[in-house]
């Protein structure tokens, strides 16, 4: 997929937002000379890779996680996803492990408690997210562990 260069009017209306999937914040137009090349750039890195599969409280419920869409190939299965949506109340007081796994050519987000530790089978970790008192308390993101897992 190619990314284009925004246009003026495009990065005025991108100033003071955040990237849908990876969280990256637009800043002002105070940085001048450096500003409309900080937003091309930024923009770049937000439509990359780097915000596949991303882990974020989702606003539905606040046990609820949003896992953006992206690409992966898990044992050697290529698999793509819109993204979605997933409640994690049944990990309440506990950590979760959160993954993705191959269903054919989709991708399946799945949960478990870390107590019984990542799947045996081929999957992607994507985060660990811990839950106390009903709401999630922190949010780890384990994306880079598939690269540097040795």
């Amino acid at each position: 997929m190619s990314t284009s260069d925004l246009t003026v009017e495009q990065i005025n209306q991108l100033v003071g937002t955040r990237h849908p999937v990876t969280g990256i914040e637009f800043p002002p137009s105070g940085l001048q000379p450096y500003h409309d090349w900080l937003i091309r750039t930024l923009h770049r890195l937000a439509d990359s890779s780097f915000g596949y599969w991303r882990v974020d409280r989702a606003g539905v419920s606040p046990t609820s996680i949003s896992v953006a869409p992206g690409r992966a190939s898990i044992a050697s299965v290529a698999v793509d996803s819109e993204g979605t949506v997933i409640d994690l109340a049944g990990f309440n007081n506990e950590t979760a492990f959160v993954w993705l796994e191959a269903d054919g050519n989709e991708a399946l987000v799945a949960a478990g408690a870390a107590s019984e530790g990542w799947p045996a089978t081929a999957h992607l970790a994507l985060a660990e997210v811990a839950l106390d008192g009903g709401a999630i308390a922190a949010i780890v993101d384990r994306r880079l562990d598939a690269v540097f897992r040795t």
